[in-house]
């Protein structure tokens, strides 16, 4: 198999890739899509199939070409009979003087461009370009599409990306207007591989991959089912989704497996090692590196087996990598690195030079240290050369690496500096925010580790400092809001340096068309075969909405510096930054570990908690006992508090009363609320106000906008109504705020959200805004877009939600229709659009402050879509709400906001309410405050300063007792559990 081979008249285009590996390893361009010889070089592809015929004889591909001139495989026969090295010459000759007698034969012109590749795919231009004019000027769709794959694959391997781009838009224009379903699959494959591997889109190389699919199964050739399994589990890797490349790339196996394709079966196996090694990366599952061995030894085995250079090259990495330190497994390993650049000599290849001399660099880094700065020297400057945003930083994650174990640690900071910088950049090339977030998710942990290399450079380990204690933790600090809510706070910054932009007509014909799919997907009665067909319909209609969207824009994006948030700060509030890293990465070199960077006004101080895994297990454990409501989780409460913030508690100062945190990885799921000292004592609620945000950046953005004018509006919808509905049919009432999207159909009604509407109303009656309540049917998505939302100061929404962590943006609030142009299904996209202005938002149901979580961007929750529509302050729950609980809760809340109280003052005012009732944890610490803590939305009417005409003395004794009675309240809630805001 050669290291990029020409298609036939019957595969795919050639696809290249550039996939991310995990610590220490480096994934170069893999030179041919897997199962391209399928049919291109039988010969080739089933060399080692001893029931395989031999490559035909050159007289019997004339004779074949005599019978039947104008058949594609009549010419493809000379290209078989060209596998044999020694009838090359003669094949080409034979092919020229046929050309010159059938000067109107494209299929000809084709192979020989095919033959040429195989010795000089320079000359193969040529022959590529007469068959692709040829096919044209004969209005031939299938052969210009295929001449015109072959000849873009050509000159992306000479270097001319422009010319490339312009032959792709050609291939895709002639495939669509040609009316047949498996040209068009082709041309969306290389405008996918065009996305994927040259502009560096993952996004919409997904998107584009993803309609391609039902053009390409059941009915594809193997060739091209084979070509899309290949690239969609490439672009699924890179973009951080791990099962569903494992799902494609089980599906790849299977199809090797059925066809006996020796090639693809190699590239299965290879895959399915590389990606149960990035699995044990993220999960660090107990024994797993045993197992993972042994699957990257059996990739060994079937890359031999298909006689690529190129694919055994990465398979002898992928063995190097996961070998341990022991002095038998690097004897091992030098072996295999040496064959390894042994091979990048043979195929000339850069990227094999660059890929072996960094992964023989980290393996030699304990024993030769020269040595190991030399190959990495030489490794950096290649890939420097190469010019790649992922080669280079993938070059340099490996020179920090080598420098963290051989040099001093500054020089080591340095090198994985330059490799953020260069992550950045990749960032950059998308083109979409949600895949500029899942693309950065994969380097979350290269964050970590420089933040931790950092403050051990402070001396934070015990260690000797090498590095000022202040510089370390104000660079810590800002490695820190490198990493996190990237997408959201570019969305804030842009809408506040740029003018908003209105929605295309394509777009709004989308969103319109997906209105009417997602309203036949609430009629109850749909047959399971029409719901899947309206199902995969309204997957692709997301797929056109999502490229139709404008490109994310960026306005100035200012992170906070360790000073400004000192400054910001006021005396009562501690900022609680956590950096959840792993103590050790697999090759058991520092990964950064994980700590707890702690901001006052006076100061910051870092302090180390336990590392991902550990604190993944333990707040998993936490949720589960939290679920019993029967006491049992005051141990585990203790555990995780000593462990998380404990010593950063105790080492605050005095005045501390308020405290911001920002978690990281698993903390995400955790109620904070709901830690306590000791399992005998009261939860941290008691001592604290508490806030989540995303950043400290944001938290900054928040802060620093103009407060509240008094007056504006709430708008309290409340219990929709969709059982008048034309969707719906009789519903039952629910008692639980929860479900899937595909129940909420079948979600009922929420009698207590009524209730809790009512009293949300009262609540503020007195305040200085004018609340409006609509309950019913007229707690609409339809009302709710009506509205001035500029008038708005708080939206609370009492309603079911429907959290899909598979796929957030499918997640919604669950509101009335409305209208006939509405669903009533208030998803991230309609939220985004809505003019909120400042606002509070109280999203009274379930899990609206939890869903997907994504390293470094956080959790993917209906919540944060508040934020980018114009929010400063969220609550929402981290868990599904009983209803009675729930509108109890939030009953209390809007009592305490309506006297003046911040929001989170006065969600902390409500759990210690509910504590004193005796609730257990389960019925109130989910409930938390996103965002702007401090955010004071309404304050009281001003009262007369006498009483009211007709007031009598009795009246007055009555008043005068409730309001001791108050003071008498309030004065045992501050004492009780520690001083109290």
């Amino acid at each position: 198999m050669h290291p990029r081979s020409p298609l036939s008249t019957l595969t795919s285009p050639v696809v290249t890739f550039r996939k991310r590996r995990p610590e220490g390893c480096h994934w170069s361009i893999l030179a041919l899509a897997a199962g391209m010889l399928l049919v291109v070089c039988p010969g080739a592809a089933f060399a080692k199939g001893a029931d395989r015929p031999p490559p035909p004889t050159l007289v019997e591909c004339r004779e074949r070409f005599e019978a039947h001139p104008e058949e594609q495989s009549s010419a493809m026969c000379f290209y078989q009979c060209a596998q044999a090295a020694p009838a090359r010459d003669t094949v080409r000759r034979e092919l020229k003087a046929l050309m010159e007698r059938h000067p109107d034969n494209g299929w000809l012109a084709l192979v020989s461009g095919h033959v040429e590749y195989l010795a000089d795919r320079k000359a193969a231009e040529a022959p590529y370009h007469r068959a692709a004019l040829t096919f044209r000027r004969l209005k031939n769709a299938e052969g210009e599409v295929l001449a015109g794959i072959n000849l873009r694959s050509i000159l992306l391997t000479m270097g001319r990306g422009s010319e490339a781009r312009e032959w792709t838009q050609r291939v895709v224009e002639v495939a669509q207007s040609s009316g047949r379903a498996d040209l068009h699959a082709r041309a969306l494959l290389v405008e996918a591989s065009q996305l994927y591997e040259v502009d560096q889109d993952l996004g919409r190389a997904f998107r584009v991959l993803k309609r391609a699919e039902p053009l390409t199964f059941p009915d594809g050739s193997p060739g091209l089912k084979a070509q899309y399994l290949t690239v969609m589990t490439g672009v699924s890797e890179r973009l951080g989704r791990l099962e569903e490349a494992t799902e494609a790339n089980r599906r790849l196996a299977e199809h090797a497996h059925d066809t006996r394709g020796l090639a693809l079966e190699g590239q299965a196996r290879f895959t399915l090692a590389n990606l149960a090694l990035r699995r044990l990366d993220r999960d660090r599952e107990p024994g797993g590196k045993v197992r993972v061995l042994a699957l990257a030894r059996e990739a060994l085995v079937a890359a031999e087996n298909t006689g690529s250079k190129e694919l055994v090259s990465r398979a002898l990495r992928l063995v190097v990598d996961v070998l341990g330190p022991s002095p038998e497994e690097q004897l091992e390993a030098e072996a295999l690195l040496e064959r390894c650049m042994e091979l990048a000599e043979e195929l000339d290849s850069n990227q094999r030079r660059i890929a072996c001399l960094w992964t023989r660099a980290e393996r030699r880094a304990g024993q030769d240290p020269a040595a190991a700065l030399r190959d990495s020297d030489t490794s950096l400057r290649l890939a420097y050369a190469h010019g790649e945003p992922q080669y280079l930083a993938l070059a340099l994650r490996g020179r920090g690496t080598v420098a963290y174990r051989t040099q001093p640690l500054l020089e080591a900071l340095v090198h994985v500096e330059r490799a953020l910088d260069a992550v950045e950049a990749l960032r950059q090339s998308q083109t979409d925010a949600s895949s500029q977030a899942e693309l950065f998710s994969n380097w979350a942990r290269d964050y970590h580790r420089l933040a931790g290399w950092t403050l051990e450079a402070g001396g934070a380990t015990g260690n000797a400092a090498v590095l000022p204690e202040r510089e370390a933790l104000r660079r810590a600090f800002g490695v820190s809001e490198r990493l996190r809510a990237r997408t959201l706070l570019d969305a804030l910054m842009a809408s506040r340096a740029l003018s908003p932009s209105k929605p295309t007509p394509e777009r709004q014909e989308v969103q319109r068309r997906l209105t009417a799919v997602q309203r036949r997907l609430l009629e109850p009665n749909l047959s399971a075969p029409e719901r899947e067909k309206t199902l995969r319909e309204l997957q692709a209609l997301e797929h056109s909405e999502r490229d139709l969207r404008p490109a994310p824009r960026h306005g100035a994006t200012e992170f906070a510096s360790l000073e400004a948030v000192e400054q910001e700060l006021a005396e009562d509030e501690a900022l609680l930054a956590f950096l959840v890293g792993d103590d050790k990465n697999l090759s058991d070199v520092s990964g950064g570990g994980a700590w707890v960077l702690v901001v006052t006004r006076g100061g910051a101080r870092a302090h180390r908690i336990p590392e991902r895994a550990r604190l993944a297990q333990a707040v998993t454990l936490f949720s589960g006992l939290l679920e019993r409501r029967d006491g049992s989780e005051v141990g585990a409460a203790a555990a995780l508090h000593a462990q998380l913030i404990g010593p950063a508690l105790a080492a605050l100062p005095p005045g501390v009363r308020k405290l911001l945190l920002v978690p990281d990885g698993p903390l995400h799921d955790l109620p904070f609320a709901a830690l306590r000292e000791r399992p005998g004592d009261e939860p941290l609620v008691a001592r604290y106000e508490l806030a989540l945000v995303p950043s400290a950046s944001l938290w900054r953005h928040w802060r620093l906008e103009s407060p509240h004018d008094p007056g504006g509006e709430a708008l309290v919808l409340a219990d929709p109504d969709r059982t008048k509905s034309p969707l719906d049919g009789a519903i039952a009432a629910a008692t639980e705020r929860g479900g899937v999207f595909a129940e909420a159909a079948r979600l009922g009604a929420l009698p207590e959200a009524r209730r809790e509407g009512h009293a949300v109303m009262e609540a503020l009656r007195t305040t200085q805004v004018t609340p409006h309540l609509l309950v019913g049917t007229e707690a609409s998505e339809r009302a709710l877009k009506n509205t001035d939302l500029a008038r708005v100061k708080v939206l609370h929404l009492a309603a079911h939600a429907v959290v899909d962590a598979e796929a957030p943006e499918r997640s919604a609030l669950v509101l009335a229709p409305g209208s006939d142009e509405e669903d009533g299904i208030l998803q991230p996209r309609d939220i985004v659009d809505l003019p909120l202005k400042g606002a509070l938002v109280v999203l009274s149901a379930c899990r609206s402050a939890s869903g997907a979580v994504l390293a470094g961007e956080g959790v993917l929750s209906l919540a944060r879509a508040f934020f980018e529509a114009g929010s400063r302050a969220v609550v929402a729950s981290l868990w599904p709400l009983q209803d009675a609980e729930a509108a109890d809760l939030v009953e209390r809340f809007y009592r305490h906001l309506a006297t003046g109280a911040s929001t989170s003052a006065a969600l902390r005012a409500a759990q210690l309410e509910a504590i004193d009732d005796g609730l257990p944890p389960a019925a109130w610490a989910g409930l938390v405050v996103l965002g702007d803590a401090s955010l004071v939305v309404t304050s009281p009417r001003e009262a007369p300063a006498r009483f009211p005409v007709g007031v009598g003395s009795k009246a007055v004794l009555v008043i005068a007792t409730a309001l001791l009675i108050g003071l008498a309240l309030g004065a045992r809630h501050r004492t009780r559990g520690g001083p109290r805001p």
